[in-house]
């Protein structure tokens, strides 16, 4: 605990010697309100700064009945890690407000602001969203990581099938690519990898312009615009505008409406490479989705030439991984066999955090539009059709690609069945 004491003893965290275990999170939080009168700032920045250290994507103030809880989400994964007592709410809140340049007085709306890289930060911007609840405002942190930090297709993790077929989609000049899968599957980070890509291709320069919902991460080379609601900036005015600027490529944050999705399909069938993110259970469910919200089948069929969806997975901490043999009853509900070479755990470890997992990587299902697969959308045939074609003609389903890295050690069956059911992928 000696880091500890020497932390709470500084004006504020980035000037410690190191990351601090979540085990003694909250001796650090007491330590700033019993050794000084006015600990807020040391607390916030404290916090802050331990959110970029351990690589948390988010960082949580919610306030619960017996005080303010704070939370780190770390891999995907939530953890408490300490609770301060609701004497000291507002204040911590009113901090984190004025960091954001958000109205600090203004309780009983949801705010939106950022705190801009610095030392305390560790140069990591910060997105915050507040949010008024029955004992207090709760704050949300986004941890947005730098240009610099962003990850190269290849290193996201997809299998060389899926990532071969996202470059050669993106070397067209013209066609819709979308993306799909939950909220924090990494859609962003793979869209961005792939724009990465695109600027460093030596073929040609591209004029590549992008509509997003916030912008988080920045680069270079690339016409960055957000769109703005409240001042009727939607993605459907932002894409009408933009197809004005003459875009080689677009990337659209999220097709959210008919009107967003009718002209963004458009787009790829006029010239335009799109990148697109999409809500969808599957790939091949996209199809659906999109047929929902009223674009035409002819239209899907010659626009989209291919979906990716994704899932993100932890990975076994391999400074604590040892070979594990899951029971039976987990194998039998997987469909597993009796090789089960190469299966890995990890105990915990300082490392991790005790967590046994440190760091995650993609799963993800690569389905090319073919032929085949065109006439199937046109022709409105029902999802499970064209998942069974598309598997057929070499796609490897979600569930699949999960039990490939399940046998390569890199994961487990308990991550696993948190993101895909087994019962949902019997093929």
């Amino acid at each position: 605990m000696a880091k500890n004491k020497s932390l709470a003893s500084e004006s504020s965290v980035h000037d410690s010697v190191g990351i601090i275990p979540l085990a003694d999170f909250q001796s650090v939080v007491d330590s700033f309100f019993d050794s000084r009168d006015e600990g807020t700032v040391g607390v916030v920045d404290a916090l802050l700064s331990q959110a970029v250290l351990h690589r948390a994507s988010d960082l949580y103030f919610e306030p619960w009945k017996n005080g303010l809880v704070v939370r780190l989400r770390l891999d995907g994964v939530l953890h408490d890690v300490a609770r301060v007592p609701r004497g000291h709410q507002e204040r911590i809140i009113a901090r984190l407000k004025v960091l954001a340049h958000i109205i600090t007085y203004e309780k009983a709306l949801p705010q939106d602001g950022q705190i801009e890289a610095s030392a305390k930060t560790h140069q990591y911007a910060m997105r915050v969203s507040t949010f008024p609840t029955v004992y207090g405002e709760k704050a949300v942190i986004r941890v947005l990581d730098s240009a610099k930090s962003l990850p190269a297709l290849e290193e996201l993790g997809f299998s060389p099938q899926a990532t071969e077929g996202l470059i050669e989609w993106t070397q067209r000049p013209q066609g819709t690519v979308l993306l799909t899968g939950p909220s924090g599957s990494g859609k962003t980070t793979t869209i961005y990898a792939l724009l990465r890509r695109l600027l460093q291709g030596t073929e040609r320069p591209r004029h590549i312009i992008t509509i997003e919902d916030p912008v988080e991460y920045h680069l270079d080379g690339v016409t960055q615009s957000q769109i703005q609601p409240g001042q009727n900036f939607t993605y459907d005015v932002a894409l009408k505008a933009i197809l004005r600027q003459d875009p080689d490529v677009l990337v659209v944050g999220e097709i959210r409406d008919s009107e967003t999705a009718h002209a963004a399909i458009k787009a790829g069938l006029t010239g335009h490479l799109v990148l697109s993110t999409l809500h969808s259970a599957s790939a091949s469910g996209a199809f659906s989705r999109l047929l929902d919200m009223g674009v035409e089948p002819y239209l899907l069929s010659t626009s989209i030439t291919g979906v990716l969806a994704q899932r993100l997975v932890r990975r076994v901490c391999s400074a604590c991984a040892e070979p594990f043999i899951p029971d039976v009853g987990q194998r039998s509900r997987f469909g597993l066999d009796a090789d089960i070479q190469g299966f890995k755990k990890g105990l915990g470890c300082d490392l991790c955090n005790q967590i046994g997992y440190r760091e995650r990587t993609a799963i993800a299902e690569w389905l090319s539009v073919s032929e085949a697969i065109s006439e199937c959308i046109l022709h409105r045939r029902p999802t499970r059709e064209i998942e069974e074609l598309a598997q057929d003609e070499g796609m490897k389903s979600l569930f699949t690609d999960g039990i490939d890295l399940v046998r390569a050690g890199v994961t487990t069956l308990d991550e696993l069945q948190l993101v895909v059911y087994p019962e949902d992928h019997t093929k």
